[in-house]
């Protein structure tokens, strides 16, 4: 048989028994299962490479070639072994960055030829033969950089290592880099001076467990697991460790000074201890002892506790120097907000409307707040080196007994309400509470707290007055006053007034607690039922105007009180709504008569207006008599408005000028004027509408008859804002002369409109510009009472 098949089974038998012997020794070490693991895979390509040399085919070599795809996950193991055993390995991270590579490699070995190209006869037997392609190179490489990783961190642990620990750690980095070494050799190096030796990577590999398995039963130690808990314990510590060597350069720093500086260990390794902290004294000085200090961290200075001592070797030398502490930064946050508390706290009883003291268990005052005098009007002087009992002497001669009796009892706590002499002789209401402070079982004390009730006492005092008086009122008053709680699906009966008692033919006493519908079914079926249910719905009072019940009729006010119940108060307007009646039909009569009043006069101003027409046709010059028509046509208007209106009082002014304007021009016989009329809805009261028709009546008139020569454009706009008025009256005719002064005028029209303006107590403006404009501003009349 082969030769390098008869090594490789071998190596296939020592790997298995080598990792199980050392899992057996302590299952629960972390290197321990990682070992297993590797043995289990140099095993595994061990077995592979005896099938490789054994193989009498190129199809069965070729088989086995790809059997082995597992062979790039060698070096990232041994790394990961070394990273457990030395503290190295950190986050998820770290071992995803080396074992991602291998595991595409791995895929790229057993689905493609990228990497290794085939089975290839040699002198020994079948081999692999080595892709030249960049998958190849760059596998190579990769390994070789984590190979050298690995060789770098036994080098520093090594440095770092007492002797005793150095002689341990031999044995068992000896098997972890011995399959690196051979690999590089047999695999890469040798090839690369042109010498075609095999591949020895796994029987090396096995001869490292064999020798790491050697090395745990030499040192009977569970491969170096308390090393590991030591290194655990470091690395999970909440307290930062830093070892520096003996000329205080930094050589080793854990996660949590990484934490509290935010630098890397690798950003602090070599520096000197001095750079990373602050001292005040010399280093040397503070060996031994423990003091407080600040790390130099991103952020600034983290302010902690530090103890340093010396790390001794095997022969008791100084190797190296220990630094390690806490963070007290959430101590001396604390110690602030004690602090600020405590500050707050004084502040709060210097300044608080409440008394507070302390006395002795001999009832001797030991403290007294600022409050005291306000409350009682004795100093702090003053009261201090008395006690309690003299203080007596202060309290009312009616209370001081009860109070003597009360704080002398041995009660928790001691409360009580009292009268005190203030030093002008007069008496104020005051509360007293205290508690005892207890130290080891026994009183040493009490605190207690005084507080100004005086006012309160006065208000309950006035409160009970006011009670009293509401009473005598809710038993007097002539309205009818029922108190309802709400109950589900209805109301039930609280109190009754006696004129609620009269009102509803009950006695209080018989219907109390009884459903309303019930007790008093004449409110349940009148419209207050409702009103009932929509005052629970909501906070909003209702009034019911009038209410039928029975013969008699009510005005209805209902409540809902904050406590939740309702309150219904009922006033009898019997005798009211008789009288309003009757008002009512005096007022529709009077009404009647008025109307008839206004259609009267209107029919009497149609009469003058008819004997105007009839004298029209007598008389050569018809102008005096056609404008004495128009006004008189104008009044006439306005008493046929207020006819034919709701309210008598008072002329939609829209209407009446429209109709007003429309009867000018149809008496002038005006065809070529085109008349604008432009008003909101206003209405006026007949003391405002009568000068202000007139005045509308002189000023179209006066432009009917003088503006124009052929034809032309009449606008009227009547314009309100609150209580002040505007009336434009404009046309765009020859207007007025240059010289033309308003207060000058010797016609009759102006001087009426001069007049009634003066009547309305407004202004009158005249622009002359483009035709002539008329613009009058006033408010309303006052009403002239008519009776």
């Amino acid at each position: 048989m082969n030769t390098l098949a008869l090594i490789s089974i071998a190596a296939f038998v020592s790997a298995i028994i080598s990792g199980i012997y050392i899992f057996v020794k302590n299952p629960k070490s972390r290197f321990n299962r990682a070992l297993l693991a590797f043995s289990v895979l140099v095993a595994y390509l061990s077995l592979a490479d005896f099938g490789l040399y054994i193989s009498e085919s190129y199809g069965m070599a070729a088989l086995w070639v790809r059997m082995g795809f597992l062979w790039p996950f060698v070096v990232p193991v041994i790394l990961h072994m070394v990273m457990i055993f030395t503290g190295r390995i950190r986050r998820w991270y770290t071992l995803a960055a080396i074992y991602v590579p291998a595991f595409i490699f791995s895929v790229l070995e057993l689905t493609t030829s990228l990497i290794t190209a085939g089975p290839l006869l040699t002198p020994w037997g079948w081999t692999f033969a080595a892709s030249r392609s960049a998958a190849y190179d760059l596998s190579t490489i990769w390994g070789f950089a984590v190979g050298l990783i690995a060789l770098a961190l036994v080098v520093i642990h090594l440095r770092s290592s007492s002797s005793e620990g150095r002689a341990e750690g031999i044995y068992l980095f000896t098997g972890l880099i011995l399959p690196i070494i051979t690999g590089f050799l047999t695999d890469l190096v040798l090839p690369l001076m042109g010498l075609e030796v095999p591949s020895l990577t796994n029987p090396a590999a096995a001869a490292g467990v064999s020798i790491i398995a050697y090395g745990v039963l030499r040192f009977h130690i569970p491969v170096l697991s308390p090393m590991n808990a030591a290194m655990d314990i470091v690395r999970n510590m909440n307290s930062f460790l830093i070892i520096t060597d003996l000329e205080f350069r930094i050589s080793y720093v854990n996660p949590a000074a990484e934490r509290l500086t935010g630098f890397s260990a690798a950003e602090l390794l070599g520096r000197r201890i001095d750079e990373a902290m602050e001292f005040e004294g010399k280093l040397s000085e503070m060996m031994g002892s423990m003091v407080e200090s600040a790390l130099k961290s991103r952020d600034g200075l983290v302010p902690v506790v530090v103890s340093a001592g010396h790390i001794h070797g095997s022969g008791g030398e100084h190797v190296g120097l220990l630094f390690t502490g806490s963070d007290i930064s959430p101590i001396r946050d604390m110690e602030k907000k004690l602090q600020r508390r405590e500050e707050r706290l004084v502040l709060l009883t210097e300044h608080m409307a409440d008394g507070l003291g302390e006395f002795d268990r001999d009832f001797k005052f030991r403290y007294l707040s600022p409050s005291v005098k306000n409350i009682t009007g004795y100093s702090h002087e003053h009261l201090i080196n008395r006690s309690v009992t003299d203080f007596l002497d202060y309290l009312h001669p009616d209370d001081r007994e009860n109070v003597r009796k009360l704080i002398m009892c041995d009660d928790e706590m001691h409360r009580a309400t009292f009268r005190i002499k203030r030093p002008d002789g007069s008496y104020r209401w005051v509360e007293y509470v205290d508690r005892p402070i207890y130290r080891d079982g026994g009183v040493l004390g009490y605190v207690f707290g005084l507080r100004d009730i005086h006012e309160h006492k006065l208000s309950e005092e006035a409160l009970r007055v006011s009670r009293e008086n509401f009473r005598e009122l809710f038993r007097n008053m002539n309205a009818g006053v029922i108190v309802l709680s709400p109950a589900k699906g209805g109301f039930r009966v609280l109190s009754m007034n006696p004129a609620a008692e009269e009102m509803e033919g009950v006695v209080c006493g018989d219907v109390k607690g009884m459903e309303l519908e019930r007790a008093l079914p004449g409110i349940a079926e009148s419209s207050i039922r409702g009103a009932l249910e929509k005052v629970t719905g909501g906070d909003e009072p209702l009034h019911l105007p009038e209410v039928k019940h029975g013969e008699k009729w009510l005005e209805v006010y209902i409540y809902r009180l904050s406590t939740g119940e309702v309150v219904i108060i009922c006033g009898d307007i019997t005798l009211r709504k008789e009288y309003e009646d009757r008002l009512r039909s005096s007022l529709r009569e009077k009404e009647a008569l008025l109307r008839e009043v206004h259609h009267r006069v209107k029919n009497n101003f149609q009469i003058i207006s008819s004997l105007i027409n009839l004298q029209l046709n007598e008389i050569k010059d018809q102008a005096p008599l056609l404008d004495l028509e128009s006004r008189v046509k104008s009044l006439a208007l306005v008493h046929e408005l207020l006819y034919e209106s709701e309210d008598i009082t008072s002329i939609d002014m829209r209407r009446y000028i429209e109709r007003l304007t429309s009867s000018i021009l149809d008496s002038y016989h005006a065809a070529g004027i085109e008349l604008r009329v432009s008003v909101k809805d206003v209405t006026l009261p007949i003391e405002t509408a009568v000068p202000l028709g007139l005045i509308i009546n002189e000023l179209i008139t006066n432009s009917v008859k003088h503006a124009f020569s052929e034809g032309g454009e009449i606008r009227v706009k009547l314009e309100s804002e609150g209580d002040d008025f505007t009336l434009t009256i404009s046309d765009n005719g020859v207007g007025l002369s240059p010289d033309f002064i308003l207060e000058e005028s010797d016609s009759l029209g102006l001087k009426l409109v001069n007049g009634l303006v003066g009547q309305l107590d407004g202004d009158l403006e005249v622009d002359m510009e483009d035709g002539t404009e008329f613009r009058i501003r006033f408010s309303v009349v006052p009403y002239r009472p008519r009776i």
